[in-house]
């Protein structure tokens, strides 16, 4: 039988719970609760073994993002269960929106080549399994509005951007003292 690893921890807006497979991330989850995050990777991991991760890059990489620390998800490997190529390329193109910066669901459609297809662009972000490092947070719609978030509504897309907002405070005001 396949292993996964898990962990679960606490951050400041929940408790994110995260599943490793040996190449990497599986899938990541923010709850309010830790059973929350426990049982959304039980769901996640039918079929699979659970084993507790000895595993910490993840974890403290993604404490200092909820810290307000620093933003260093781009150094997680991911390994992303895909429906399709589609949902892979769209999911990269997501990974490449810089930080504390929004994209609409038609730049990614046109990011990857299929300019029409900005509804099935919602879809792949909906169906995100790697919340955070894959950041479907910062895609929104064409008006400006959030848009729908698999991780707990428009509220806690507002939450993470400005999150960003603050990282990128911390970085400007740190680089500045160090001149």
């Amino acid at each position: 039988m396949s292993k996964y690893l898990y962990d679960i921890f606490y951050t400041r807006f929940g408790w994110i719970g995260v599943l490793n497979s040996f190449n990497g991330l599986r899938f990541c989850v923010l709850k309010k609760t830790a059973v929350q995050a426990f049982a959304a990777l039980k769901a996640e991991s039918m079929g699979f073994c659970l084993a507790p991760s000895t595993e910490t890059h993840v974890k403290v990489t993604l404490q200092n993002y909820m810290a307000g620390i620093e933003d260093n998800v781009r150094s997680i490997t991911i390994d992303p269960a895909a429906k399709s190529t589609f949902y892979l390329s769209a999911w990269e193109a997501c990974r490449n929106i810089p930080l504390g910066e929004t994209r609409s669901y038609a730049w990614v459609a046109n990011e990857i080549g299929r300019p029409k297809s900005h509804r099935a662009i919602g879809r792949a972000m909906a169906c995100n399994p790697i919340l955070i490092v894959i950041p479907c947070h910062r895609v929104i719609r064409s008006d400006g509005a959030p848009g729908g978030y698999s991780g707990g509504g428009p509220e806690v897309k507002n939450i993470l951007l400005d999150l960003e907002t603050e990282i990128k405070s911390n970085n400007r005001s740190s680089s500045l003292s160090q001149h």
